[in-house]
């Protein structure tokens, strides 16, 4: 349907056929019916309706979750080996992982943007690709996430400071306050610092309320040994036990293959 105000000028006599508000935008909608003044379709009519601002404010919020997603992702490392990483291609060969695949989308189909999850078990047990398959469910359904592992965090505020480095340590961590998921791969492998203590606990505290995933070899109930209370709590803080997911194999994806390296 064309808009109205696009051939007006080249009509003649108009009569209107009806008009409402739209309910979402309050503007007025009207269809009229036009006399055509000029050129072989002379005297002929033909009916228009303009357009609400609907389409318009969708249209806009679209390009404003793209750049919000193009924002975000600027500072995101995905580790290399699971660039390719879905819940798809995630290989079940242990009942554990099965049943962390199927919270995982449980956990996903329920989202709210509050929640948080906590993966854990040892080294190569899946873990991370769980977490990035989810980073990239996020992705797909409009929601913005960010994806680190922690120790590359960390690294990443530091070089905040530089003054090269194209973004300062505030904006950096303005995003991290304001991004609808974050998702903490490897917690518990950074080097042990007051400074790195420090800063995990304002990056929970600037999430209160805001969705965070994370994976961890720390079992949840040796996590006030690593971190003390203040901030075990705020890791752990409203999860229930279905958001607390173990994944437990007698060996690691990396060396299943090694037998004589099994343990």
């Amino acid at each position: 349907m064309k808009k109205i105000g696009a051939v007006i000028g080249s009509m003649g006599k108009t009569e209107i056929l009806s008009q409402k508000v739209c309910p979402k935008c309050n503007r007025e909608v009207k269809r009229v019916r036009m006399q055509i003044i000029g050129g072989e379709n002379k005297g002929q009519w033909q009916e228009y309706e303009n357009e609400c601002d609907c389409r318009l404010a969708a249209e806009t919020m679209q390009a404003e979750k793209r750049r919000k997603h193009k924002y975000f992702e600027q500072f995101c490392i995905i580790p290399r080996e699971l660039e390719d990483a879905t819940l798809e291609n995630f290989k079940v060969d242990y009942s554990s992982q099965g049943e962390a695949l199927a919270s995982t989308i449980d956990f996903f189909d329920q989202f709210t943007g509050k929640e948080n999850l906590y993966y854990f078990g040892r080294t190569g047990r899946g873990k991370t690709h769980l977490a990035v398959g989810l980073y990239r469910y996020f992705k797909e359904n409009n929601i913005t996430a960010m994806f680190f592992d922690v120790p590359k965090l960390m690294d990443t505020i530091v070089a905040s400071w530089d003054n090269d480095s194209g973004y300062s340590e505030s904006k950096f961590m303005k995003a991290i306050a304001e991004v609808d998921v974050l998702i903490l791969d490897d917690l518990g492998v950074e080097r042990v610092s007051e400074w790195v203590d420090q800063t995990i606990y304002s990056i929970l505290n600037q999430r209160q309320g805001k969705s965070i995933v994370f994976t961890s070899n720390i079992h949840p109930g040796d996590l006030t040994k690593r971190y003390g209370e203040r901030i075990a709590d705020r890791i752990k803080n409203k999860m229930s036990q279905n958001q607390l997911i173990s994944i437990v194999t007698p060996e690691s994806y990396r060396t299943k293959d090694l037998t004589m390296y099994k343990d």
